[in-house]
């Protein structure tokens, strides 16, 4: 049906510019309006810690940006995996409901206890910066890994950030989004979303100035911010298991066909494995999450030169944060159009252009830095100086089209499977596959770290550069394929609704 027709509520047509701005009816309000708080608070969460757990790691004694391509393969991969077995267990005992409470329950648990009782004593949990130094004095080809030792509260901060943005964002609030949304809906309802997500970016610049400022309190304060946010999760989410009807999404069966039992987490991996169109959308989030951890590495070892302090750190990333929400909101507002009016493959397959892009002149310039110096201070700048806002610059594009281009079309591609695969598929890609992704990189990097005897970051820079053109190449691929599939689905579905329609008429 088409959106500017009357829908089953019998709402009058949307007019042109209501379509254009909020592309909502006014019947679908009281579902919309909590699922937009929803995001927006699972937002600000996220990339709140993302700029303190980059900032307790990087600027750590002994530390730099080359332990957390350790810390995403040797924590953060099996951590993600034991957390996803967990969360299947989970469902299959609890509601999606109940479920989320849980889960959103023991992170605010986690970061009160970490911001009020386990950093104030790291003092006395951590071995002295002299001990650590001494340890990689001794073994320099583990010099990387003996941070992760000596730092193992910092980096247990980190490894529940990332669960966070995988598990609060990834899965439960997608996964809810895709169980209560329709096909046709998801083209309106999307892209407004993550335009309500990027709102959370602007808001954090008071909150991340506020703590660029306080250095003494830095970790105690986001902590705070992050279990303010969750607990605002938990009441939103508590209103809509009361107050909103979840089952308003049709069922997928067709007339006469009865559904599937729901599938065990072994049975669930072994069906992804068989389905080509599962395995299209794991290629896509294992290619961005490789790309993505490569170039940040090689940028990320730039920007701790630049910024050695934790307070300086976070005040760039204030800045960054809040570019990055204009930004993506300025794209938003383009996918809203690109993706309603030109299709999913359109979509779909900017985000890899736009990453392969960034990525290789990124790596262009941080390769050939001397044939740039010259006329950079003629300018009165430096390279270094250049090359992390250029790199800055490159990363906030390639995650703006990530937030509004690739990820409301990743999620459509979900929806029109069967309640089954689409819970335990999407489970698997998110919380594994979208992991894996990261901690690909993230081996891969480790592995040159250590057999060239932990050399800076910059020394295996010509080797990600080629890995990151070829997923590109395979990225693009994989969109076009997975863009017949999906099309097909959709056809599918539409013959099962005008099967229902029919049987019952």
């Amino acid at each position: 049906m088409a959106d500017n027709k009357k829908n089953k509520h019998s709402d009058e047509p949307l007019s042109g510019l209501r379509l254009a701005l909020l592309p909502i009816y006014n019947s679908e309000l009281k579902r919309f309006i909590p699922m937009c708080g929803l995001i927006y608070f699972t937002i600000f969460a996220f990339h709140l810690l993302r700029s303190i757990k980059d900032s307790l790691i990087m600027t750590a004694p002994g530390s730099g940006a080359e332990v957390l391509s350790f810390l995403k393969i040797y924590m953060v991969m099996p951590t993600t995996i034991v957390a996803s077995i967990f969360y299947m267990r989970l469902r299959k005992k609890l509601n999606l409901y109940q479920t989320y409470h849980w889960i959103i329950g023991i992170f605010v648990l986690f970061f009160f206890c970490f911001g009020m009782f386990i950093y104030p004593n790291t003092v006395y949990l951590h071995p002295s910066k002299f001990e650590l130094l001494a340890w990689q004095d001794a073994y320099p080809s583990f010099k990387y890994p003996l941070a992760m030792v000596g730092l193992w509260s910092y980096c247990l901060f980190y490894v529940f950030s990332e669960l966070w943005g995988t598990f609060a964002l990834s899965i439960l609030f997608w996964q809810f989004a895709n169980d209560t949304t329709t096909s046709t809906q998801a083209r309106r309802f999307y892209p407004l979303y993550v335009m309500s997500g990027n709102m959370a970016l602007l808001s954090l610049y008071p909150v991340l100035d506020h703590i660029s400022h306080n250095p003494e309190n830095d970790i105690q304060e986001a902590s705070v911010f992050v279990v303010i946010a969750g607990l605002a999760l938990i009441a939103i989410f508590s209103y809509i298991s009361k107050d909103i009807d979840s089952s308003v999404k049709p069922d997928k069966s067709c007339h006469g066909v009865p559904k599937k039992n729901q599938l065990s987490f072994q049975e669930s991996l072994s069906v992804l494995i068989r389905s080509e169109y599962v395995g299209c959308i794991a290629v896509l989030v294992l290619s961005y999450g490789v790309i993505i951890n490569l170039v940040e590495l090689i940028w990320k070892a730039e920007l701790r030169q630049l910024f050695p302090l934790r307070s300086d750190f976070v005040a760039f990333y204030r800045d960054y944060t809040f570019m990055t929400g204009v930004a993506t909101m300025f794209m938003n507002y383009i996918s809203k159009g690109v993706i309603r009016k030109m299709g999913w493959v359109w979509g779909a397959i900017i985000t890899p252009i736009s990453c392969g892009i960034c990525s290789s002149l990124f790596f262009i310039f941080v390769l050939n830095r001397d044939v740039f110096s010259a006329s950079l201070l003629a300018l009165d700048v430096t390279p270094l100086v250049f090359g992390v806002w250029f790199g800055a610059y490159g990363v906030l594009l390639s995650k703006g089209s990530k937030y509004t281009f690739f990820d409301p079309t990743k999620e459509m591609a979900f929806i029109p499977l069967d309640d089954d695969l689409r819970m335990n598929g999407k489970a698997a890609v998110d919380g594994i596959g979208g992991r894996l992704g990261k901690s690909a990189g993230g081996a891969f990097a480790s592995t040159l770290f250590i057999i060239m005897g932990s050399p800076p970051a910059i020394d295996i820079a010509p080797i990600l550069a080629v890995v990151v053109v070829v997923l590109t190449g395979i990225w693009i691929v994989a969109v076009l394929r997975l863009s017949g599939l999906y099309n097909k689905k959709l056809q599918e579905e539409d013959r099962c609704e005008e099967e229902v329609v029919s049987a019952h008429s």
